[in-house]
């Protein structure tokens, strides 16, 4: 069998983490595995099987029913939605797993950590390629707070709340991470939806349907100090063991979380990333305010200089050297303005 050429999301996650050791499992890999069976002991973990996979695909292009791997594990067993855990228990437990795009659609972020950890290996790993939300559609979106984590663990939701599916529908744009990254959120960015679209989400997610969409964002910065919070309070065994920023005009960073890796944490989290970056902005700010004040100065005192100028050609037009300039001159311009009329 011939091995498929990586992606380069595929070759950018195997920089932090050596895939082909133990046994694995990948999910949600849909039509784009970033691990293939050709290259590691892996076992694929879907909402459905292949068939309904694609089924429930069809309308997607890029997604054939060749590009759907077996799925191992399916959650849906055909007459409700296991969790993960029930899902992959048979083959539990695994020393790896990887998430590509997914930590950010769990509609309880504290309950999906604590399955995954369920079905690893007691010094396993969870491996994440996540959207960081300053380069994404997520772009005009606030960021997640530990409150919100914590109420969507304790109000035990299974499907996406409606905050989650208002602020991912109203909010997101259309985005250009090129841009994005060298000047920032502007009204540049357009609505990728108009109200009437979200208020329709909005309603079903009232319902109780299942909206998808991204209940959480996170930053390269944030997600780490969110995993910290929680290992603070208790509600997760997972440490952040490595971590690969956003490159620029990127959209993703790259995160391996391990159990059993107990780092000493301070007792009280660190500033915010977002209000880190209004202090950054804060400082530019004052950085450019001295800049217009130092040009201001500089104007005025070539201002000064221009009316000393003007004062010197003044009095030198008094002068009598001046006139006896003025009165030698003006043959020249009489002779000159005769050469012009010929």
């Amino acid at each position: 069998m011939s091995i498929p050429t990586p992606t380069p999301r595929a070759r950018r996650v195997a920089e932090i983490f050596d895939f082909s050791t133990g046994r694995g499992l990948e999910i949600g890999p849909l039509h784009m595995p970033l691990v293939p069976r050709s290259t590691a002991d892996v076992s694929y973990l879907d909402l459905y099987d292949r068939e309904r996979l694609y089924e429930t695909n069809k309308i997607n292009p890029h997604i054939t029913h060749e590009t759907i791997p077996d799925i191992d594990y399916p959650m849906w067993d055909g007459t409700r939605m296991r969790t993960l855990e029930e899902a992959a228990k048979e083959g539990a437990p695994f020393d790896w797993a990887l998430a590509s795009h997914v930590v950010e659609h769990v509609p309880d972020l504290i309950g999906w950590l604590g399955q995954v950890e369920a079905v690893v290996a007691p010094e396993g790993a969870l491996v994440l390629v996540v959207p960081d939300r300053r380069y994404t559609f997520d772009a005009h979106r606030p960021p997640t707070t530990m409150g919100q984590i914590l109420h969507a663990h304790d109000t035990g939701d299974v499907v996406p709340s409606v905050r989650a599916v208002f602020d991912h529908h109203r909010f997101a744009v259309n985005a250009d991470p090129k841009r994005l990254h060298h000047r920032g959120p502007s009204e540049a960015e357009t609505c990728v939806h108009d109200l009437g679209y979200t208020k329709d989400q909005v309603e079903r997610a009232r319902r109780g349907e299942y909206v998808d969409c991204h209940v959480w964002t996170y930053t390269d910065r944030s997600f780490p100090e969110i995993i910290a919070e929680l290992r603070r309070l208790g509600l997760t065994g997972w440490s952040v063991e490595k971590i690969l920023p956003v490159p620029d005009n990127d959209i993703e960073f790259y995160v391996v979380l391990r159990r059993g890796l107990s780092p000493d944490l301070p007792e009280t989290p660190g500033l915010p990333d977002w209000v880190e970056h209004g202090l950054e902005l804060r400082d530019e700010v004052a950085r450019l305010r001295d800049v217009v004040a130092d040009q201001r100065r500089r104007l005025e005192s070539q201002r000064k200089q221009l009316a000393g100028q003007r004062s010197e050609i003044d009095d030198l037009r008094g002068s009598k050297r001046w006139k006896l300039a003025t009165a030698l001159a003006a043959p020249l311009d009489r002779w000159r303005d005769r050469r012009s009329g010929d």
